[in-house]
């Protein structure tokens, strides 16, 4: 028997599922207070990660990129939380902002749930609390699928309060030049991946084939349904939380929305492509991560 869930692309074994969720909530119980501390906004780290990109314009050698993820901004992950991975990030003062998706959303979604009950003032704390964001290229962004699961009002509502609040140029199956100097690299994004509005050829439209190429996509196994002749340097993602809880010598006993082990945290390569995966600020059902602590990134290019 297997789940046929209607958000993944392919249905999740029965044994694999319960197996999981088992583990994710017998380690919530017995680490509950370790990994509650572990959300404490204090705990957030800032992760520094050097991506080297072959044919990477003289001009954007040393390029920095903020990422900023799964926020899941909710009753669970309060606007003090979110405000400090704001100011955390904004120490670094990156050439660029990335914002990948799952802004709200504390829930699973099942069969059956067409979408998450919304509530605005976890978007306004979003608002509020990224007020203070700003960098010199800009600050670009794609949904994830806690933010489509919330509804078409919440999707609405997002799109228009973080252009007005904080100046977030939505990259919806689309890409733009990023231009320093005469030089320029480009920046693409694709709606979630298991949405399915999820175009990457719709989103490298138009791009020069032979320029640097950097995708946003929530969630990493966007990987699964690009052809080679989509041509990204880097995909920047989130969606795994790291796996949000870890057993020590063992690691996240659930794969939390991946199927290969190799998306769940940190920089991937396949082939040419390189995808970096970053743990996320926010945290989903529990306000418990164990030995996986919320993340900002700045992402430099060489």
């Amino acid at each position: 028997m297997r789940y046929h869930f209607n958000f993944f692309k392919k249905p999740i074994p029965r044994r694999s599922f319960l197996k999981g969720m088992l583990g994710v909530f017998a380690v919530s119980g017995a680490g509950v207070g370790h990994g509650y501390a572990s959300t404490w906004k204090s705990n957030i780290r800032l992760e520094r990660v050097e991506v080297t990109i072959r044919n990477l314009p003289p001009a954007f050698r040393g390029f920095t990129i903020g990422l900023l993820s799964d926020l899941h901004s909710s009753p669970i992950v309060s606007k003090d939380h979110l405000q400090s991975a704001a100011e955390l990030l904004m120490t670094a003062r990156p050439d660029m902002i990335a914002l990948t998706g799952d802004f709200i959303g504390h829930t699973f979604r099942f069969p059956g749930e067409p979408y998450h009950e919304f509530e605005p003032r976890y978007v306004a704390n979003i608002v509020d609390a990224f007020s203070g964001l700003k960098a010199p290229h800009g600050i670009y962004g794609v949904l994830g699928n806690h933010d489509f699961w919330s509804g078409p009002e919440a999707v609405l509502t997002l799109e228009k309060e973080f252009a007005q609040g904080f100046g977030v140029k939505w990259l919806r199956n689309r890409n733009v030049k990023v231009e320093r100097g005469s030089e320029a690299i480009v920046l693409a994004g694709v709606d979630d991946y298991w949405q399915d509005s999820c175009s990457p050829g719709d989103a490298l439209k138009g791009s020069p084939e032979d320029a640097v190429r950097i995708l946003l996509s929530h969630n990493p196994e966007v990987n699964e349904i690009l052809y080679d002749w989509q041509r990204i340097d880097l995909i920047l993602s989130g969606h795994t939380h790291g796996g949000q809880i870890k057993l020590p010598f063992i690691g996240a006993p659930f794969q939390a929305g991946v199927r290969k082990r190799k998306y769940m945290e940190g920089l991937a390569r396949d082939g040419h492509r390189q995808t970096y995966v970053t743990r996320g600020v926010g945290h989903l059902v529990v306000p418990i991560r164990l030995l996986c602590p919320p993340e900002v990134t700045l992402i430099t290019l060489v």
